[in-house]
């Protein structure tokens, strides 16, 4: 691959990436691998064999590249294609992207306001998260209820009625209502036997008789439980709620921080992004039309440039060092998947910790500063 820089700005820059035949023959030949297309599915699949084979130069090829440069770039990348995708065919790509810039000075309050590092709802994390751990582990209940509510689970049987004849039914389906699908909405406030009429197309009628309503019950947590939960080896209730409780405040209080610092610089008016960096993010699709639209959504991108400028600056001064937090972050991790009910999840493991690490960095350098107090 021949890589050619060409800087446009000091906080604007874009590359030129030429690959040869047999790059661009190899990268299609990993891409029907990794999937397992078949001949025949590689002949009626192609565009979506073109899309995969440009995610993987852009995701695998320019990005190895681009950690190579001397500039470092900040936020999202922009493509352009200026030949053919396709095998036994050279290829050359543009990327481009913000940098950082020297330019550009990161500003820090002498402390930051105790109040930033209050939690609120913490009690009702504890639960949400408990009662999500309780059920995932099958330490729950159901109890019926006379009447549909937003935490029920409804069992029906369909049927699809044409005039007075029953062409089909099945039996015995059930509807959680706490999920909000397209079909819950009409299930609410209904009884045991009423009468749903779900869709009507052709004079064919999808009709739900309702059959029953139970709402889960979770059980009490006890010492016993935890100790099988055996979340990060917790062994009593107390224990339990006090992880929990740390590992929320934890993460609130470093993203909070970030935001702080953000707002602060932005409220400064020191950092002036250049018309190149406007244009990376204005000159698409997904920009509004109208100023006042566009003044908002750019605004709203300012905020992200200078959070990541501030999280990039400050990884320069502590990138030969062990993340002082990585074992919190390790316990967030955790956290989430049970929180967002993917207790076997270890896709993007790495990602989300790298990410976490680079955040957390933030923190690291406003204790060191005398800016903020470690946590307990």
């Amino acid at each position: 691959m021949i890589v050619k820089e060409n800087p446009i700005s000091s906080q604007y820059h874009q590359v030129y990436f030429t690959l040869s035949i047999s790059t661009v023959n190899k990268v299609f030949d990993d891409v029907i691998t990794e999937r397992g297309f078949t001949k025949k599915e590689q002949e009626k699949k192609q565009k979506l064999i073109t899309k995969l084979v440009m995610e993987k130069i852009e995701d695998d090829l320019i990005e190895g590249e681009l950690e190579k440069i001397e500039k470092i770039p900040i936020c999202t990348r922009k493509y352009r294609y200026l030949t053919e995708v396709k095998r036994d065919n050279p290829l050359l790509v543009i990327c481009q992207f913000c940098v950082l810039s020297p330019e550009v000075k990161i500003k820090f309050p002498p402390i930051v306001p105790l109040e930033l590092l209050q939690v609120p709802f913490i009690k009702d994390v504890v639960q949400d998260f408990t009662d999500n751990i309780l059920v995932q582990n099958n330490f729950f209940g159901e109890e019926e209820v006379m009447r549909a509510t937003n935490d029920s689970i409804v069992t029906y049987d369909l049927s699809y009625v044409q005039e007075d004849f029953k062409l089909s039914e099945v039996s015995n389906l059930t509807v959680d209502l706490g999920k909000q699908e397209e079909e819950s909405i009409l299930f609410i406030n209904c009884q045991k036997d009423d009468i749903i009429n779900l869709d009507e197309s052709d004079n064919v009628k999808v009709i739900a008789k309702v059959k029953g309503i139970h709402r889960m019950v979770v059980q009490e947590l006890t010492d016993d439980i935890v100790i099988k939960i055996n979340f990060l080896n917790t062994k009593t209730v107390s224990e339990f709620k006090k992880k929990i409780e740390d590992i929320f405040t934890f993460s609130t209080n470093s993203i909070a921080l970030i935001n702080y610092l953000t707002d602060f610089n932005i409220m400064a008016e020191d950092i002036v992004f250049d018309d190149y960096v406007k244009s990376h993010f204005l000159d698409n699709n997904v920009a509004p039309k109208k100023k006042k639209d566009l003044d908002m959504y750019f605004k709203e991108i300012k905020k992200e440039l200078v959070k990541e400028y501030i999280i990039m600056v400050i990884n320069l001064n502590y990138m030969d060092e062990e993340p002082r937090f990585l074992n919190n972050i390790l316990e967030e991790y955790e956290f989430d998947k049970i929180s967002f009910n993917t207790p076997t999840r270890i896709d993007s493991y790495q990602e989300y910790i790298t990410k976490r690490i680079f955040e957390t960095r933030v923190l690291e350098y406003c204790i060191d500063n005398g800016i903020i107090k470690e946590p307990n």
